[in-house]
């Protein structure tokens, strides 16, 4: 990856220790410089209080503060934190009502464990090389929640066909 990546600072929110290492040892290898831990919601907000990230990490089950209401606090505009932050959710929470309300409360991606180093990657690249754009609104701040236009792949099933007989 591009060696700017060791100037970007990332933080892991979840309270299993494991999870925290994987995560940083998958950044270390791909050249980030700057990680910071936490094991809750809470707690991380107190860190960046201090300390500006690029991007986040979060679970969503987590005591003190769970990561819905870590990233509600964070998209509120009402700390010091910057609300523009990109955030990815991790978690085994794997239902489509869930990773819609996380996506509803401004998570920029979702990321279901337990996953695997390609995913953590790919979702990295996402973040650096093809940012969404944040909207702020009375409503909602967070990133825009409708993706990229991309065609589907495979025939185009809106143009008609010639039915063979």
């Amino acid at each position: 990856m591009d060696p700017q990546l060791r100037n970007f600072s990332v933080m892991i929110v979840d309270d299993d220790r494991l999870v925290q290492k994987l995560v940083v040892d998958v950044l270390k290898n791909l050249g980030f410089g700057k990680t910071l831990r936490a094991d809750d919601g809470k707690a991380a907000i107190q860190m960046l209080d201090g300390n500006q990230v690029d991007f986040i990490f979060c679970d969503w089950r987590m005591p003190q503060m769970s990561g819905l209401e870590f990233i509600k606090q964070i998209r509120s505009g009402k700390t010091r934190i910057n609300p523009f932050i990109p955030i990815i959710m991790l978690t085994g929470n794997a239902e489509v009502h869930q990773v819609i309300e996380a996506r509803n409360i401004g998570a920029n991606d979702y990321l279901i464990k337990p996953f695997t180093v390609k995913q953590i990657t790919k979702r990295i690249i996402e973040l650096v090389d093809n940012p969404r754009e944040f909207i702020a609104s009375p409503k909602y701040t967070g990133p825009c929640r409708r993706r990229k236009n991309v065609p589907p792949k495979g025939p185009d099933r809106r143009k008609p066909r010639k039915v063979k007989r």
